[in-house]
């Protein structure tokens, strides 16, 4: 007694300790919560090293808004909307201004002798091509090119380049200061909101995407027009919302479920009190670990740490079968039958969440932890605190759960006598499971998209007027600015080089790098002196001398009017080894070849923007790490059993346990047509529940307590996860498939690692 007695203390000063640590970390931790999937996808190695310039260059269009307006009264829906935006708190019109021509040609005007399109450089030697071009440029009235550089720039190169330059980047054209973009002969306004927030927290996400949904309806109805958004507000919004809706929902139904299952089973408010504590104490472990270990916590952590009650109310379970033999064991300074089945089923699954620490996914990292140290909470309460509770030791199964345990020790005990037969059929139906419908992962994240149709529908339009729907963005990166241009113009030239069709965007065209610049310069000042450019002056009367190479530099050009263009399509950052440099191309109209994707992939300055692909990618990487993380836990968790019960008993607590995971991902396959990685997560937690199932079957033989405890333990379970089932995230839905099949696979096949049946024992272990 005097043991116990400090064992009490011991266990209220932990608690005292848990809850002050955790309501520091609540209070005055540097943590935040996130709802996007991508936030906690893994990486491949390549886009790691790409994700500081990733970061930068699209750190500023994270936050901004598209809105396309057509009809009738688009040009009256998009004033009003330039208006109404600011009554909405943080969100502001990002303009969209035409740059100013005269301003460009200024601009230039001292570099005008760097430039040459692909036209003046094929005819550089020869005179009377060099004026047949002049002439050609001349003799367009309306060319603004033509009459803003000629002064300065006589050779006309200057306007011939930069009409080039600039239709390189007119998706967008301007009418009266106005932007818009032509879809098949519909025009649509364009206007760009800026979330002006630095960091966006997920109530004011839904908040702003509320207030602005609520914007576009009115103006839709008020104006009769078409009105299409895009922007990673809304997806945060919306995921935010759907996490919050089914953590609330799933877990108040999952509670109401256990607690009348409790209900039904000892029919006493304690019990059900004392699940509740339980509960509530493992919730906080699990909580505040998770608030130790990471600084941020993802809200699917939270929809998945609902999985926890499924095995903490395993451990309540049989702590209320046994409650009436607690005190007897006490007095008698006998160790209670639930101590060691308990402590060895709380080794073995932490050992298998242990590993999933490791994992590259940082999800399955902070359920892992979540789940140990919510287990742990659970175990010390179960075994120190309950214990104390004024009447527990008097609670006692209801006449109902008994009679039903009985029966279904009947009933498995018929199992029970054909082990060889059992275990012949179960292996017979993963064969021929495995041959009709071999398991199969299908790694695309698409897949696990959780946004709803329509905001999907909403991003598709936009991608398509804006004409980004089909293109092909690279990252290009570098320790200098003057680098960063010339691996740009290396890329291009090699993919021009045997794709000569498709179409470039970036800031190479406005922005040639200073080795290029020299090259232009240098052919322009040689065909000079060859008298080639005499007639082409001759057209204006004007003279040009050729003065010193003079650059245009990266530095130069954010000070002139292109500024904004080239903040769009480069960026520069902070790196452990110094300031870095970043910008981006995009290809169209026809997709790179196989042979440009593999120049591409084997150049370390640049990477293929596609977030879909890279990810799918390291997904099925990750899953064949996964893989061998389960197969590493599921050994090690066999090695104890064949350690603890023998060879024989260790054999069947193995061929149940791996069973009934082979079970549940064949047959969740042919109910959803594909697995994928948050099946295995589902796998691990399958394991666990059946570690605990035979683990109690070996200490305790097949008798009323034992059986009753799992078969409310498998019930429980079934209601907590069954119900993920309807979840509307592709991840959750299909983690709560596996695990519902898993739990009644191990239901069944558990009982064949029993040491012995006791068909006439009620109420004595």
């Amino acid at each position: 007694m005097r043991d116990f007695n400090k064992l009490k203390k011991l266990y209220w000063l932990q608690l005292l300790a848990v809850f002050l640590l955790g309501g520091y970390l609540l209070f005055f931790g540097q943590w935040r919560i996130e709802s996007n999937l991508l936030s906690i996808l893994p990486h491949s190695a390549q886009q790691q090293d790409f994700s500081a310039a990733e970061h930068a260059l699209f750190k500023r269009k994270s936050q901004q808004l598209i809105v396309l307006i057509a009809g009738d009264n688009a040009l009256k829906a998009h004033d009003a909307l330039a208006v109404k935006v600011h009554d909405v708190a943080n969100v502001s019109i990002a303009p969209l201004t035409e740059p100013s021509l005269t301003d460009i040609a200024e601009f230039y005007s001292p570099f005008r002798h760097n430039f040459l399109t692909s036209s003046y450089l094929e005819h550089l030697d020869n005179s009377q091509a060099l004026a047949q071009l002049a002439t050609k440029q001349i003799i367009q009235v309306a060319n603004p090119f033509v009459s803003e550089t000629i002064a300065t720039a006589p050779r006309l190169n200057l306007a011939d380049y930069l009409q080039v330059a600039l239709s390189n980047l007119a998706d967008v054209e301007f009418d009266q200061g106005v932007a818009f973009v032509n879809v098949q002969g519909q025009r649509y306004l364009l206007s760009r909101l800026q979330v002006t927030l630095d960091g966006l927290d997920l109530n004011t996400s839904v908040d702003i995407s509320a207030k602005l949904q609520q914007l576009f309806n009115d103006i839709r109805a008020a104006e009769q027009v078409e009105l299409i958004y895009s922007g990673i507000l809304f997806h945060t919004a919306e995921s935010t919302s759907q996490a919050k809706a089914e953590i609330s929902t799933f877990g108040v139904l999952s509670l109401v479920a256990v607690l009348l299952l409790i209900w039904s089973a000892f029919r006493s408010m304690l019990p059900l009190l004392s699940a509740l504590l339980v509960l509530s104490i493992a919730c906080a472990y699990g909580f505040i670990a998770i608030l130790l270990f990471f600084q941020s916590l993802h809200l699917l952590t939270l929809v998945f740490a609902i999985t926890l009650i499924g095995v903490v109310i395993d451990y309540c379970f049989h702590a209320l079968v046994y409650a009436d033999r607690q005190r007897k064991h006490q007095q008698e300074h006998e160790g209670h039958p639930l101590t060691k089945p308990l402590v060895l089923g709380f080794i073995t699954t932490a050992i298998g969440y242990f590993i999933l620490v490791f994992s590259p996914l940082s999800l399955l990292s902070q359920v892992a932890v979540f789940m140990i140290f919510g287990l742990l909470g659970a175990l010390i309460t179960v075994l120190f605190l309950l214990p104390q509770l004024k009447g527990f030791s008097k609670i006692t199964c209801s006449p109902f759960s008994l009679t039903f345990s009985q029966q279904g020790i009947t009933l498995f005990s018929k199992v029970f006598n054909h082990k060889k037969a059992a275990i012949a059929l179960l292996t017979l139906a993963l064969i021929l499971l495995t041959v009709l419908a071999p398991i199969k992962f299908n790694d695309d994240v698409r897949l696990l998209n959780s946004s709803p149709k329509w905001l999907i529908d909403q991003e598709v339009n936009v991608a398509k007027a804006l004409s980004y729907q089909n293109s092909q963005r690279l990252i290009i990166r570098a320790k200098t600015a003057q680098e960063m241009l010339e691996f740009q113009e290396q890329v291009i030239d090699q993919v021009l080089a045997s794709q000569a069709d498709i179409r470039v965007k970036g800031i190479n065209k406005l922005l040639p790098s200073i080795k290029r610049q020299q090259q232009h310069y240098a052919l322009l000042a040689k065909a000079d002196q060859q008298g080639n450019f005499q007639a082409v002056l001759a057209l204006s009367g004007l003279n040009d001398p050729i003065n010193a190479f003079k650059p245009l530099t990266f530095q130069n050009f954010l000070q002139g009017p292109l500024a904004e263009i080239a903040q769009s399509y480069t960026a520069y950052y902070d790196t452990e080894n110094g300031l870095e440099y970043a910008s981006w191309l995009e290809f169209s109209q026809v997709p790179l070849s196989a042979d440009n994707l593999l120049w591409l992939a084997e150049n370390p300055h640049v990477s293929l923007y596609d977030t879909a692909s890279d990810v799918s990618d390291a997904l099925g990487q990750y899953r064949q790490e996964i893989l061998w993380l389960l197969a590493s836990a599921l050994v090690a968790v066999v090695v104890i059993l064949f350690a603890k019960y023998g060879l024989k008993a260790g054999a069947l607590s193995a061929i149940a346990t791996i069973g009934s995971a082979l079970l549940a991902l064949t047959l969740s396959q042919l109910f959803s047509s594909h697995l994928n990685i948050f099946n295995l997560l589902a796998v691990l937690l399958i394991i666990a529940l059946a570690i605990d199932y035979v683990i109690f079957y070996q200490e305790h033989g097949l008798q009323v307590k034992t059986f009753l405890a799992i078969s409310l333990s498998a019930l429980s379970s079934a209601a907590v996860f069954g119900i993920l089932v309807f979840s509307a995230t592709p991840a959750v839905s299909s983690f709560g498939l596996t695990v519902m099949i898993g739990i009644v696979s191990i239901f069944i096949l558990a009982p064949i690692s029993a040491k012995n049946i006791n068909l006439s024992e009620m109420g004595r272990s």
